[in-house]
């Protein structure tokens, strides 16, 4: 098990609630100039990272989406305090599965409050993959821990690996990346269906993994095609949620169930520690080998 030293949990919540208070006291058009003044700009290390393109700063939606965190501010810190709370043990879980005992510099996990985006995601802090979680999309704390597992999961990877520096939008390597974290939590969380761990616990998603099924034949030869591809163009009907010129009849994000598939096959081989430090060039040629395998066996 991971020391708890070596997990360092930063919490944002206390500065959004006390950003709540202060707009008791304010008309609805100051809102949006006291987010900034008093939860982003209290945390301009984190949210540099992820305002590249101003999502965070300047989105169009700003003032419908601040009216919605006020009427849910109550729920905020009972989120955060239960996410919290399964870090340690996650992430003590995912490290013990890929064989990481620390490297001398403390995982940082960022509890947060977002913009309705995403649940949880890696992503780069001072210079190293970080876990954030923003409570605002988390769910009931079962599900959650299959978001701690996977997202963990990234993290760790990328300290074993390097991940970060791998192709942003490269299909292999996301692939892989993917399916990796995936089946890290199907091992440490056993019992649920496929649909649970590619969509942490929401209900309503078996149809969508019927679809893939049915369009299974198709879907590998869609993806082995476009396999080399490192674009966002190519990226995007795999693993996105939006909709893309390129994505055809492919059901959304259904790469997420191909490197799951991808990942059960070389796990028949090799441990999750020792494809937790594959380089990329491994990780091409692993995953073109387990797609033609996958596609004779459709």
């Amino acid at each position: 098990m991971i020391s708890t030293e070596l997990v360092h949990v930063r919490d944002l919540v206390p500065d959004f609630l006390a950003y709540l208070s202060e707009c008791e006291a304010a008309d609805a058009g100051q809102w949006a100039t006291l987010w900034r003044s008093r939860y982003l700009d209290r945390h301009r290390d984190v949210f540099a990272e992820m305002d590249r393109t101003g999502e965070w700063s300047r989105p169009d939606d700003l003032a419908a989406v601040l009216v919605r965190l006020h009427a849910e501010g109550a729920t905020l810190a009972v989120r955060s305090s239960a996410v919290r709370a399964l870090l340690p043990q996650g992430i003590g879980a995912v490290a013990g599965a890929l064989d990481w005992s620390g490297d001398g510099d403390p995982l940082e996990c960022v509890v947060l409050v977002g913009l309705y985006r995403a649940n949880g995601w890696a992503d780069t802090l001072h210079g190293r993959y970080a876990l954030f979680l923003a409570v605002e999309e988390l769910g009931p704390p079962g599900d959650d821990r299959l978001l701690v597992l996977h997202e963990g999961a990234h993290v760790l990877h990328d300290r074993l690996a390097a991940i970060r520096h791998w192709p942003v939008h490269g299909v292999a390597n996301t692939l892989f990346t993917e399916g990796l974290a995936t089946q890290v939590s199907v091992e440490l969380a056993p019992g649920r269906g496929d649909e649970e761990y590619l969509w942490f616990g929401r209900p309503g998603y078996r149809t969508w993994l019927d679809r893939c099924r049915r369009q299974w034949p198709h879907i590998l030869d869609r993806i082995s095609a476009d396999l080399d591809a490192t674009d966002p163009d190519h990226h995007a009907p795999y693993f996105l949620l939006r909709d893309s010129p390129l994505a055809g009849d492919l059901p959304k994000r259904c790469g997420y169930l191909v490197g799951l598939a991808v990942v059960r096959r070389l796990r028949e081989e090799h441990p999750l520690s020792e494809l937790a430090r594959w380089d990329l060039e491994r990780v091409v040629t692993e995953v073109r080998s387990a797609l033609r395998a996958l596609r004779r066996a459709a």
